[in-house]
């Protein structure tokens, strides 16, 4: 993972420094992770349909601006990844239907280095633009949780995973597409957007059935850069 900040540095290092006319802007982002896995249709089967999760991602930035059209942005970051199932089932009593069920929530806290590159277009005080870019990240830990739901909402119990124990693959590569709008000022740009995570690697691989599970997930964030040069 150091390996890789460096050498996202060190890339921005060097086409900075070819550059004489790019600028550099430093800060930080966050906002809102949305974050499920994408099973086969064997896995559907067998278990209950993934839903999405919900937890914050946070990331310190350089972003490197080529003139006003294009910029390359590196970033470290963490976010909170997962994914939950929902049992739901209704208990006839009488002519009453109480509801009854149940949700385990998969809880991820991963280690993020993305790269996107950003194409902008629009006035100088307000550009829109699209990102696109390949990511590394690294799960530092896992939670689960259980609860009932329905009438009533009881926490049932929580544990830490063991994702070596389970040879759950902590090493994740996988891309990042989504738009923004920023807005520059006198003292730094201010910006919103939102992105799409594909994971390209397997997280897991259940060897019983020879099947494989993948992350996917929605973010949407808010940020502040500062111009260095």
């Amino acid at each position: 993972m150091k390996n890789v900040l460096l050498l996202a540095v060190l890339f921005l290092a060097l086409i900075s420094g070819t550059h004489a006319q790019s600028t550099l802007h430093v800060g930080v982002r966050s906002g809102l992770q949305m974050s499920t896995i994408q099973q086969s249709d064997l896995l559907n089967e067998l278990t209950p349909k993934a839903d999405y999760n919900y937890g914050n991602t946070t990331a310190a930035f350089a972003e490197l601006d080529f003139g006003s059209n294009f910029s390359v942005q590196a970033e470290l970051g963490y976010a909170a990844r997962g994914f939950r199932y929902d049992l739901q089932e209704d208990v006839k009593i009488g002519d009453f239907e109480i509801p009854l069920g149940g949700r385990a929530d998969f809880r991820f806290n991963t280690l993020e280095v993305p790269v996107l590159f950003k194409a902008k277009s629009g006035q100088d005080a307000v550009r829109f633009y699209a990102q696109v870019g390949p990511y590394v990240a690294y799960n530092l830990n896992s939670k689960l949780t259980a609860r009932t739901t329905g009438i009533i909402n009881i926490k049932l119990f929580e544990t830490n995973i063991d994702l070596d124990a389970i040879n759950y693959n902590r090493m994740e590569v996988g891309a990042l597409a989504g738009a923004g709008m920023e807005i520059n000022t006198s003292f730094g740009r201010i910006f919103l957007d939102g992105r799409y995570q594909y994971g390209f690697t397997a997280n897991a691989d259940i060897p019983v059935v020879q099947e494989t599970f993948r992350s996917r997930g929605i973010s949407i964030q808010a940020g502040f850069g500062i111009p260095l040069n």
